[in-house]
């Protein structure tokens, strides 16, 4: 039997037994200080402790203390300034940890007191900034291998911490993974991840909403990564549009040392303006020959084409 509170750690005392186990869903128990705390934010807690969970009391006070710190200070109001840091915690500033357990709270995870080695070592598999999408308690299959598995913005994650400290650790990176399926049954669901290769691997797990939350997790992250896909397209697209654009030029715009981007284009443009355009003194009808002789040096007019061309300016004088 546990002899220590699972919320704050401390050791369970007569007086916090004497009116029996303060026992939760998962096994753990609760202090009366700890338990008075909880009660005082949610009644129910009173009458119906043995249908909660650790992270659900956790949550219950954790948001307590949030919705506290969120209404101004009396100490402020009188101009002194707090420059202690915020902390949601039992004590002192956040740690790794705190915030791990906080994630599994916001996630409406129910894990049982047979993960908590596996839960504690999530503090040395995940990255600083990888967050927690998904969590379940199950078995791997066909070996019926207990453990936890996780889900977060780049992968699936099975860890089983065995009796003599060792772990077992299961890794699915996101970009190697087909589909995420699930079957939900009446009291457990299955899991199964599907990679590229053709290989998979199947879990089943203990709660029958925990398979849906990894497929959505896992169908997240694919609508991310074609967003992202259409939107790198949208970009190329603009940047082909505006290269079209700055590249097109008439007879009277054309660079002296540039080659033009169509030249096809360019001498359909050319050809339009001379047909079209009216008498015009011999100055700019010189200045025009001279543009189409370079044209003719860079290649864009054939022999046949210049002298097209020019019989048509000539015409203009």
């Amino acid at each position: 039997m546990n002899t220590i509170c699972g919320l704050c750690g401390n050791p369970l005392t007569l007086m916090d037994t004497a009116a029996g186990e303060n026992k939760l869903a998962d096994g753990h128990l609760l202090c009366n200080s700890c338990l008075n705390q909880a009660a005082d934010l949610n009644r129910d807690i009173i009458t119906h402790l043995n249908q909660f969970f650790l992270p659900e009391i956790r949550g219950i006070i954790l948001q307590g203390k949030i919705g506290t710190s969120e209404n101004p200070m009396s100490a402020n109001s009188s101009g002194f300034q707090n420059n202690t840091v915020p902390t949601f915690g039992f004590g002192g500033i956040p740690t790794r940890f705190d915030e791990i357990q906080d994630q599994i709270v916001a996630l409406n995870a129910r894990l049982s007191i047979l993960v908590n080695g596996e839960v504690k070592e999530l503090v040395h598999i995940l990255e600083r900034d990888e967050k927690l999408t998904a969590i379940a308690e199950g078995l791997m299959l066909p070996g019926k291998i207990e453990g936890l598995i996780f889900s977060t913005h780049q992968r699936v994650v099975f860890i089983d911490k065995k009796l003599l400290g060792n772990v077992q650790k299961e890794e699915y990176p996101y970009h190697h993974i087909q589909s995420i399926d699930h079957v939900e049954s009446l009291l457990y669901s299955t899991l199964r991840i599907i990679s590229k290769n053709g290989s998979s691997a199947e879990f089943k797990l203990h709660n029958k909403s925990d398979g849906r939350n990894f497929s959505n997790a896992f169908n997240q992250y694919l609508k991310s990564g074609t967003d992202q896909s259409f939107s790198q397209q949208q970009q190329q697209q603009q940047q082909q549009q505006q290269q079209i654009q700055a590249s097109s030029f008439n007879l009277h715009s054309i660079p002296d040392q540039e080659p033009p981007f169509h030249q096809k284009n360019s001498y359909e443009t050319i050809s339009r303006n001379l047909t079209n355009v009216k008498k015009e003194s011999a100055e700019v009808i010189i200045q025009q020959l001279e543009k189409l002789g370079k044209l003719k040096e860079m290649g864009v007019l054939t022999e046949q084409e210049f002298a097209e061309q020019k019989k048509k300016l000539l015409e203009r004088l």
